[in-house]
């Protein structure tokens, strides 16, 4: 099954608008409309921006130049707010005049709980952010938690990340669909091919202490197989304990379409146990693979 590895649309991306108050840099601009893209959500508003190009904005914008051009400008932060139900403010500012501020994920969490309509996240200016007045237009006021050492985040960075945080309960739909792994009867299919190619490579022998064995088994289980990857482990460690009994050529390279069948630099045609011209297939005198011998030193 694939697993979808894009956000899927959700209608409650339309309740919530982006506000970038005075925002002074176009490219700033365009990479917010492009980080809202990103997510999933459309509407972006700007109250009075200085000295605001939209052909700049749109060099940062990559895909989301329609996103910017449907953009709705305003002359007062009060007509952007009018037709809102809540407005959130961004800001990392504290005072003892300020309200108390909520951190990121804890402000998505009750707003997707309990979303409360058309919501305006509010991001101020980028030399000095929100001013008390604007703040005091806000329900909530919402910090980024960062490093103290630089506690700035460049505007588009900051609605990113917000945006994200409101986009978690989406990434279940991401999940992987449950994996059916392989039935025991073939786990055990696969400890007795193991048993034979360990032995037969001369890896384990008399005298080895049991433990190394069953780790090699105990590794294998971690995996974990699912039906198809215990498929392909069955046919790797049948092709090897055969190619060791001297039941089947090694091939390596000799018509392997990814090499395009060439062999390797300085071997002989039946390096490999190939059939060489005008004869029969010459036995392995060593069944076959360059497998370690000895893994456990003798004495």
């Amino acid at each position: 099954m694939t697993v979808p590895s894009h956000l899927p649309p959700d209608p409650r991306n339309a309740r919530i608008h982006v506000v970038l108050v005075e925002p002074g840099n176009s490219l700033n601009v365009g990479a917010v409309a492009r980080a809202m893209l990103n997510l999933g959500y459309t509407n972006l508003h700007l109250v009075a921006p200085p000295r605001y190009d939209p052909v700049q904005a749109a060099v940062s914008a990559c895909w989301a130049g329609e996103l910017l051009h449907e953009a709705t400008e305003h002359a007062t932060l009060d007509e952007a707010l009018a037709d809102m139900q809540q407005v959130v403010g961004f800001t990392a500012r504290h005072g003892r005049h300020r309200p108390r501020h909520l951190l990121l994920h804890e402000w998505a969490q009750a707003h997707v709980a309990a979303p409360p309509g058309r919501t305006a996240l509010l991001f101020g200016p980028e030399d000095h952010g929100l001013t008390q007045e604007q703040i005091s237009q806000c329900h909530w006021l919402v910090r980024i938690p960062t490093a103290e050492a630089n506690p700035s985040l460049n505007l588009a960075q900051a609605v990113l990340l917000a945006l994200y945080e409101l986009s978690r309960p989406n990434w279940a739909a991401l999940g992987e669909a449950p994996r059916e792994l392989a039935p025991m009867r073939d786990m055990l299919q696969l400890d007795r091919l193991t048993d034979e190619v360990l032995r037969r490579s001369g890896f384990i022998y008399e005298g080895t202490p049991r433990p190394l064995p069953d780790t090699v088994k105990h590794l294998l289980r971690r995996i974990a197989p699912d039906r198809r990857e215990m498929s392909i482990l069955l046919g790797i460690f049948g092709k090897l304990n055969r190619v060791l009994q001297g039941r089947a050529p090694v091939r390596a390279l000799e018509g392997n379409p990814a090499t395009g069948g060439d062999r390797l630099e300085g071997e002989q045609p039946h390096a490999r146990g190939d059939r060489p011209a005008g004869g029969a297939a010459e036995p392995l005198s060593e069944p076959g693979l360059d497998l370690p011998r000895g893994g456990v030193k003798r004495g």
